[in-house]
């Protein structure tokens, strides 16, 4: 027991607890429905979203959303899905930088670990970073424990095995 202000606060682990997935700060996710297996993805506790790389992002005169997912990223261009969806939001984002834009946000299947589940991601431009998906808060919470020292991937590897170096890494230098 911890007292705060004069109240007990329980810091013992639930019985809540217990179903969640331990996950180290990079991870490898699929997107099962589409084949797209073992992509790179950056665990960011920070952030409130969940992002995936996506370009040619524009919605029709009929109110379809158009994207390729996963297209043109050079860790994992060559799975490029082009898709369309009736089903999307506009959202508002803002970076850690306090930046906003508007992006669509689309549900989809995912695998991560042994959980399979279905979550939100915004169509973003990650094509500037090793990792071509971004899992946040909203993705994470109830279904996994995140440990900062834990992690199946390793950017510099990553780089060698795609053979690709960014210039400017918007990544570089965090982990």
């Amino acid at each position: 027991m911890l007292y705060y202000h004069d109240k007990i606060v329980n810091i013992m682990a639930t019985k809540y607890d217990f179903h969640k997935t331990i996950i180290g700060r990079s991870e490898e996710l699929s997107f099962t429905g589409f084949g797209m297996l073992d992509i790179p993805a950056k665990v960011d506790t920070g952030a409130y979203r969940s992002s995936v790389h996506a370009e040619n992002v524009f919605v029709d005169k009929k109110g379809i959303l158009h994207f390729t997912l996963l297209g043109g990223h050079p860790v994992c261009g060559v799975m490029a899905r082009t898709m369309t969806s009736n089903k999307y939001k506009e959202v508002w984002v803002a970076n850690s930088f306090g930046h906003g834009e508007k992006r669509y946000e689309v549900r989809l299947q995912a695998k991560l670990g042994p959980k399979i589940f279905t979550s939100s991601f915004t169509l973003a431009d990650r094509s500037k970073k090793i990792y071509p998906i971004l899992l946040g808060r909203k993705l994470l919470n109830c279904r996994f424990l995140v440990d900062p020292n834990e992690s199946s991937l390793n950017r510099i590897e990553l780089k060698q095995k795609y053979n690709i170096a960014f210039p400017d890494d918007e990544e570089e230098g965090r982990e």
